[in-house]
């Protein structure tokens, strides 16, 4: 029977074990915090898109992001409606204002949704029935899922205590008659919903005879892109035109790769990867360095290198594997603690729980690898 040699290893020195054990397990938490929050920056970046129903979107080429929109003349989307297989477009209106927390008195910037009375742009079916409620320009719609800062009746969630309550937005009296679920984001911890004419109440600097953007609808079994092409034949160059699908990814990717917030994650996973083979490659190193008399033995036994290689890589192996599931388990508690305090849709996917073992298999095996160098040294004429 074979002697589990790297398992007897990591069981005799229990101590470098629960340390390699435990500096795993800081790592693999480390990497799934990043890949959470890089994953919920990916997620809440086209939630409003996700919410909106639309097969073009008209915006000015000045735009970026979605809640920075640049208002472009009206006029354009009536340009639109002759096109062949538009059926067609409906204006909509976004920007941040100030919404004062009435417990406290302090100000907090929400999203702010401006549509036109009548226009079906909401995908989501509970959001496009509850806009009949906004018969009034100062009438708003509430999302649920902001963040308790924003000062709901029972201190964790708005609701149906809320309705008919008033709050102060951008300096005016709004008075809440729904509410809906969206969630909150890295760009805006809530956001609300009005008519067009009580967003312009409430932005009452905003350019006359202008839009966010403009929700275009083609006829049933055309192909979005072929359409696009023709719309962008009837546009001034200062417009772009984008299908859903193409904005969304474009959204994202800006999130991801063109701001700070993205980079700031995967920057995260790889300095927990580092430190994570610099924990372990101390401990497996030092495990070697203190088990060269007994590896010098093997040798002078007939084991050959290739054999105590394979011993060294076990180790490896092991520790990542005992430190994973520590890891694993902590890192769904503070995933639930964030959802919690924050409402980020963050939470454990199987994909991200498989990369993360693997990862970490790999952190195991690169510190491995190196600390084979101190394996070398195992020379049976030192027993002499």
């Amino acid at each position: 029977m074979k002697i589990p040699l790297a398992w007897h290893n990591l069981v005799n020195g229990k101590v470098r074990t629960a340390a390699a054990t435990a500096g795993v397990a800081f790592a693999v938490v480390l990497i799934f915090l990043q890949l959470g929050f890089l994953g919920a920056t990916e997620q809440t970046a086209s939630l409003v898109y996700d919410a909106m129903d639309f097969d073009l979107l008209l915006r000015s080429r000045n735009s970026r992001r979605l809640a920075e929109s640049q208002p472009f003349p009206r006029s354009r989307m009536d340009l639109v409606t002759s096109v062949p297989g538009v059926r067609e477009v409906h204006p909509f209106y976004i920007g941040f204002q100030r919404w004062r927390i009435p417990t406290t008195g302090f100000g907090r910037r929400i999203l702010t949704m401006g549509i036109g009375i009548g226009d079906a742009v909401f995908a989501d079916k509970e959001l496009q029935r509850k806009t009949h409620l906004l018969t009034a320009p100062d009438y708003a719609l509430i999302d649920r899922l902001s963040r308790k800062d924003f000062g709901p009746a029972n201190k964790k969630a708005f609701g149906d205590d809320d309705v008919g309550t008033e709050a102060e937005v951008g300096y005016c009296r709004v008075r809440i008659v729904g509410h809906y679920a969206l969630g909150a984001s890295f760009a805006s911890d809530g956001s609300l919903v009005l008519s067009d004419e009580g967003f312009l109440r409430l932005f009452q600097r905003w350019p006359p005879d202008t839009v966010s953007l403009g929700l275009v609808k083609i006829e049933p079994g055309l192909d979005p892109e072929v359409v696009a092409q023709r719309v962008r034949q009837y546009l001034l160059p200062d417009m772009e035109v984008f299908t859903k699908a193409a904005i969304i990814a474009k959204e994202r990717n800006m999130w991801l790769w063109e701001m700070s917030i993205g980079m700031i994650f995967l920057m995260g996973v790889a300095v927990a990867l580092v430190v994570g083979v610099a924990i372990v490659y101390q401990i497996l190193s030092s495990d070697v360095a203190s088990h060269l008399p007994e590896y010098a033995t093997l040798k002078a036994m007939g084991y050959r290198n290739g054999y105590l290689r394979k011993v060294v890589l076990q180790e490896a192996i092991l520790v990542s594997l005992l430190g994973f599931v520590p890891g694993l388990i902590i890192a769904e508690g503070l995933y639930w603690l964030t959802h919690y305090f924050t409402n980020i849709p963050i939470a454990m996917t199987l994909p991200r729980l498989l990369a993360v073992l693997g990862m970490s298999v790999v952190m195991c095996g690169i510190s491995g690898m190196a600390a084979l160098l101190r394996l070398q040294r195992a020379d049976p004429a030192d027993l002499f």
